[in-house]
């Protein structure tokens, strides 16, 4: 036996999901007199226990990787939990033999939704069990009746006992009834995975499926073209609520024609459109394994949709009671199916050393950018990208990323399509519309700069606070903030500018040319917006003497003043230039920069394997280099985000990126904010920076771009 190969570049193949329904007189392990559990599927896996247990307890601290519709999960101190025992010690199963399991983890979260004024949040306790004899080459820990750990000592296993290996996860959520349970949460008291050695008992093939006498971790290698071992055989069971349909008087429905999209985010169209998608609709279910299950979309409609749909069927109250009863234990069904399936996949992806393809959260912690993000969503919820224009048949998305409004502000202004409101926004913009994905890009990059320069710099004072006029009293007028403001170097729209500009900040956003969504915002933001042929090369000297003394021609011009923050959200040619413009004023500048398209100073970037050449502070091995945390691969993308990397080195600023949490394929932000130099280092850098401009002057590529086109 061999460890299996690490995953390739662009990732790797995980084993066919073959779930299998149990039959309807099947009783499940869990079972006791006081507690009648209804097992659901199970499935064979090819992980041993010790992932099985780790996976599940990465799930329990990250559900948002099984539901769109939770954010995340913060951790809560531990608590007795009613029925903590249950699972272990005194059930038994068909066979009679009983399951001696004890408790070696207990984990409490909050769950909390991503739409916090529709859905509520919950707490959740998970508790964690595994056999009392193990045939690892280690003690493990355990949890007493006093709720402490305990160390078990290694001994010595039962041969028989050794073939019976189990463990058990359940997870409970701290509701009275099911009234409580949020929408995106099963409708049951408690639900379990249960993973067990495959033996003749549970229907295991001794000579295919027996348990791996190597250590943990080791699998036959695919690339040698064998398939994975079998390790054991994972299940999922619920307990119902007493009241519920799917209590245990009624038998579990057979599984086995039920067909569901593999993707819990999957819907298709229907005669009734649903109003909400379900965020776990699973695969097909197929007991032959020779055939490749087929996957037309699952949909789950919403309480009211399947009212209609019950009451224009049929008139007879009884089997509108029944027929809404089936929907219920359908929804729960395909919820069963989708759990299992991530598990199976994530316990693999684990077992192999999956790694996730982009780390976030490295600069602003995760927790607080949520939070802010939603709060400044609802705040801006009216501002929407692709609203249509008043009165209009059909709607034309042109320019879908510069503008917020289509048609003009007379037009806008006008309609009585529109509905007006008080809000952090003007009482003119429009408030009867959702946020779109780049309204959302825009509030999302603001609450991430908001916190970054809280971070950067001190707090305001008192007087400070008041030396802005303030309207309202907001968390965030505290903060610190840069003090010359910021500066947004092609701004577009300048929505970004004046989310900023109406939550308290200072700051200009420069574009060569003013939107037609400009006029639409209140006159503080309009303010703000600038129109401006941008001439990046005029705007440094001539010389390196002229630098020095800090005088030199159309200095005023340039719209990097001193102790501001530079912004390059998506500034196509402008990008590789903040580099270089950050060393303009006599303290450089700091800046965030959000690469897109591929530009150099002058022309296309085109390289699609950049090496950066060496120098004393690139990012050591041990730091990964430039590369650490990108998407694996060769891309012209990555080769962009490196090449930039370097330009902000050679300027004097140390290499730092984020992958920011924004609906875009390249979302990653490049930050300088730490220098490496000192003063006459500062000297070497902008000669560095003089040659590259010269260099550009000297080709004469750089054209100033002139309006051009209808009105924007």
């Amino acid at each position: 036996m061999t460890a299996p190969s690490p995953p390739p570049a662009g990732g790797f193949q995980t084993p066919a999901f073959h779930p299998v329904s149990y039959p309807s007189s099947s009783t499940s392990p869990l079972s006791t007199s006081d507690e009648i559990w209804t097992p659901v599927l199970h499935s064979p896996c090819h992980f041993p226990l010790s992932v099985f247990l780790s996976t599940l307890k990465s799930l329990s601290l990250h559900p948002e990787r099984n539901s769109s519709f939770i954010l995340r999960a913060d951790p809560l101190p531990l608590s007795k939990v009613p029925g903590s025992n249950d699972g272990a010690g005194s059930s038994s199963v068909e066979s009679g033999r009983p399951l001696e399991l004890d408790l070696v983890e207990q984990v409490r979260v909050r769950l909390m939704p991503r739409q916090p004024k529709r859905d509520g949040k919950l707490n959740q306790s998970v508790l964690f069990y595994r056999s009392s004899e193990d045939d690892h080459p280690h003690s493990y820990s355990k949890i007493d009746s006093k709720g402490k750990e305990k160390e078990v000592e290694e001994r010595e296993v039962d041969p028989e006992r050794k073939q019976r290996e189990e463990g058990l996860v359940i997870m409970i959520p701290e509701v009275k009834d099911k009234q409580e349970i949020p929408y995106y949460h099963p409708t049951v008291r408690k639900i379990a995975f249960l993973w067990e050695t495959l033996d003749e008992t549970n229907g295991g093939d001794s000579t295919t499926a027996a348990p791996s006498q190597e250590p943990e971790g080791e699998n036959d290698d695919e690339s040698s073209g064998s398939k994975p071992e079998v390790r054991g055989r994972i299940s999922i069971h619920y307990l119902p609520f007493p009241e519920s349909p799917t209590s245990s008087t009624n038998p579990p429905p057979d599984l086995s024609n039920l067909t569901l999209n593999s993707t819990p985010n999957g819907l298709a169209p229907r005669a009734l459109k649903p109003r909400r998608r379900s965020p776990l609709a699973g695969p097909s279910i197929e007991k032959d394994e020779s055939s490749e299950p087929t996957r037309p979309p699952a949909v789950i409609l919403s309480d009211t949709t399947e009212t209609e749909e019950i009451q224009g069927s049929s008139e007879n109250n009884a089997q509108e009671a029944a027929k809404r009863k089936q929907a219920e234990q359908n929804r729960l069904d395909r919820t069963c199916l989708a759990l299992l399936e991530r598990l199976y996949k994530h316990g693999y992806g684990q077992l192999v050393g999956y790694q996730k393809r982009r780390v976030h959260d490295v600069i602003v912690p995760r927790d607080n950018f949520q939070d802010l993000y939603l709060v400044l969503k609802d705040r801006h919820r009216h501002l929407d990208s692709r609203a249509p224009r008043p009165n209009a048949t059909s709607v034309k998305l042109e320019d879908v990323k510069r503008h917020v409004w289509k048609g003009s502000p007379s037009s806008l202004l006008s309609s009585s399509h529109f509905t007006y409101t008080s809000s952090p926004d003007d009482t003119h913009l429009p408030t009867d519309i959702d946020l779109s994905e780049w309204g959302e890009q825009d509030v999302a990059i603001a609450a991430f700069l908001m916190l970054l320069w809280k971070d950067m710099y001190p707090a305001r004072s008192g007087e400070q606070m008041k030396g802005g006029g303030l309207e309202e009293e907001r968390e965030w007028d505290s903060w610190g903030r840069p003090e010359g403001g910021f500066v947004d170097l092609g701004c577009g729209n300048g929505l970004l500018v004046h989310i900023l500009v109406s939550e308290g900040y200072h700051g200009k956003g420069y574009e060569l040319r003013s939107r037609r969504t400009w006029p639409l915002y209140p006159l503080k933001t309009q303010e703000s917006l600038i129109e401006l042929p941008i001439d990046l090369p005029s705007w440094f000297p001539e010389t390196i003497e002229e630098w020095d003394s800090g005088i030199w021609e159309n200095k005023e011009h340039c719209a990097v003043k001193e102790d501001t923050f530079l912004i390059g959200n998506h500034a196509d040619e402008l990008t590789p230039w903040l580099p270089l413009l950050s060393l303009i004023p006599s303290t450089p500048v700091p800046y965030l920069n959000l690469p897109c398209c591929l530009h150099t100073l002058d022309s296309t970037f085109d390289t699609l394997q950049y090496a950066a050449p060496a120098h004393p502070h690139t990012p050591t091995p041990d730091q990964g280099g430039f590369e650490s945390g990108l998407e694996p691969g060769v891309s012209r993308y990555k080769s962009y985000l490196v090449w930039l990397g370097w330009c902000g080195l050679k300027s004097g600023w140390l290499w730092e990126k984020e992958g920011l949490r924004i609906p875009s394929t390249k979302g990653w932000g490049i930050l300088a904010r730490k220098r490496w130099t000192t003063k006459e280092e500062d000297r070497e850098c902008r000669l560095w920076a003089l040659n590259e401009v010269q260099g550009v002057r000297r080709r004469g590529a750089f054209k100033v771009r002139e309006k051009e086109g209808k009105e924007h």
